[in-house]
């Protein structure tokens, strides 16, 4: 077998593999996605999805999807995220999150060395907040409010790594590192950095394998948490 088969082979199954810009790996109950036919159809386990899609769950449902980046993501219920665009050499992968929570994963092995210089590898974004990842895990969700239409008050916490924060009222960036979280009240300001209670019994699993991936925090017990209280 020569070089140039072996190289066809790795190209085949790797476009195999991921043929679209991710799939779908694990599904628990209704999960949705929206194409380019702008219609909701169900999601299965394996599928493809594609820059563009949205995937929506409902009530006590999880989709995890592996992204071609290496970046997987859970979508936990009554959530929904679109897959903006792709990872380059000169930007990160983008992925908007409509409403909801989801817990993202970027591999350890594309991760630099965790200074301010780091380059970000994946872009989170709301329609008042952008979450620059520089690190491996962290949890973002929207929080309770009068106005649901609007979804700007947003919480974000750190299992490891860092997340660089702004919102669009500001260019200021505030680092988040691992064991932090912040609260985005109602997507205009960005608290100081520190422990949050609440987010110790977040469920960061994304293998179905090793247990059960349901989140079972709500979000609700945030605004509980004492804030303003030092847990170092």
């Amino acid at each position: 077998m020569n070089k140039l088969y072996l190289l066809f082979l790795v190209f085949f199954f790797s476009f195999q593999v991921f043929a679209g810009s991710g799939k779908a790996v694990f599904i628990k109950g209704e999960v949705l996605i929206k194409g380019s036919n702008n219609k909701f159809i169900r999601l299965k386990k394996n599928q493809d999805v594609n820059l563009g899609d949205m995937i929506r769950t409902k009530t006590k449902s999880i989709a995890v999807l592996a992204l071609k980046s290496g970046s997987k993501l859970k979508l936990n219920e009554n959530s929904a995220i679109t897959l903006r665009t792709e990872k380059t050499a000169k930007k990160p992968e983008s992925l908007f999150l409509n409403k909801g929570s989801v817990f993202i994963s970027v591999l350890k092995t594309h991760l630099t060395k965790k200074t301010k210089k780091t380059k970000i590898k994946l872009v989170l974004k709301t329609r008042s907040a952008a979450m620059g990842v520089r690190g491996t895990k962290f949890f973002a969700s929207f929080g309770k409010q009068a106005n649901k239409s609007k979804r700007k008050d947003l919480w974000m916490c750190v299992n490891s790594g860092l997340v660089e924060v702004r919102t669009t009222h500001t260019k200021k960036s505030i680092l988040v590192k691992a064991g932090e979280g912040v609260h985005v009240k109602e997507g205009t300001e960005v608290s100081e950095p520190k422990p949050l209670m609440w987010t110790k019994k977040l469920n960061w699993g994304f293998d179905s394998t090793k247990g059960d991936l349901t989140n079972k925090v709500e979000i609700e017990e945030a605004y509980t948490d004492l804030l303003d209280k030092d847990y170092d």
